[in-house]
This record gives C-alpha cells, sequence and structure tokens, in this order.
C-alpha cells in the first residue's frame, strides 16, 4: 500500500518529513542517482522533468543539473550539488538559491520496504510553506516509482 508523505518536524529553518517506499534502500538509492527514477519523482506541479535533460555527477561536491519543463515549453532549469554521500543509506544535497541542505536517511525495514527520512534545513518559515508540500508531493512520486 502506497503511503503518502508525513510531515515530522518543523521549525523556522527545518522541516521534515518521512516517507515509507516499497523497495529496499539499494533500490531507493536510484532515485537520486540515475536520471531515469529521479526524473520521475523530482517534479514540480504543471512540470515534468526530462530524464535525458538530467545529469548526476554522484560524488561529494558533484553537481545534479536538470531541466523543468511545463506543457507549454517553458523550461526551468535547476541545479543542486552532492554533499556527504554513505551509499545507499545517507547523502546530503545542497541548493544554492535558495541556500538549503537537504539531508537524506534510508533505512531498510523488516518487511523489505525502506523509510526515507527527509530534512531540509535553511529556508525561511516563507520558503518553507510552498516547499514543504511540494516536497511531500515528490516524495510520494518517489515511493509511486517503486511500485510500478
Amino acid at each position: 500500500m502506497l503511503e503518502s508523505a508525513r510531515s515530522r518536524w518543523r521549525s523556522p529553518a527545518m522541516f521534515t518529513l518521512q516517507q515509507i517506499v516499497d523497495a529496499p534502500p539499494t533500490e531507493v538509492v536510484r532515485a537520486f542517482t540515475e536520471p531515469e527514477p529521479f526524473a520521475a519523482w523530482f517534479v514540480a506541479e504543471g512540470f515534468s522533468t526530462p530524464s535525458d535533460r538530467v545529469t548526476l555527477d554522484v560524488r561529494p561536491g558533484g553537481q545534479i543539473s536538470a531541466v523543468f519543463v511545463a506543457a507549454d515549453g517553458t523550461e526551468v532549469p535547476f541545479t543542486l550539488r552532492f554533499g556527504d554521500l554513505d551509499l545507499p543509506h545517507h547523502l546530503v544535497l545542497h541548493f544554492d538559491q535558495p541556500a538549503e541542505e537537504i539531508t537524506v536517511d534510508l533505512t531498510a525495514l523488516a518487511d523489505g520496504r525502506t523509510r526515507l527520512d527527509y530534512r531540509s534545513v535553511g529556508l525561511s518559515d516563507e520558503q518553507q510553506v510552498p516547499i514543504e508540500p511540494g516536497v511531500a508531493t515528490m516524495l510520494g512520486h518517489l515511493a509511486a516509482y517503486f511500485t510500478q
């Protein structure tokens, strides 16, 4: 059964979400390290993220570059950087605009599923208001990708 991401904690400059995924961490980590699974979940409302427009340099300091594409052809390029990596269980991502550090921890559950813990640090309260529900939706897309 697909469960939606739940807000676990929110405070000034930080929020956390949790998502259960029907796959082991060794599979779930592909959503952060391979173009096709990344493109399937990292989308904004009204946009798609074509996998052929995603590049991932998976190493500390390496860059993720991709483009959101709207139906009318509008393109919104974005980049993130990898920070600490202890794959498949832990990774850190950095956005520069707005400044945000994202920590993702993948924990194997006894039933073969994964608990994904997502923590965002650095956004103002005003930035968190639209971003947190968007991230929850994205994590739902990530979980759905692994139930196909």
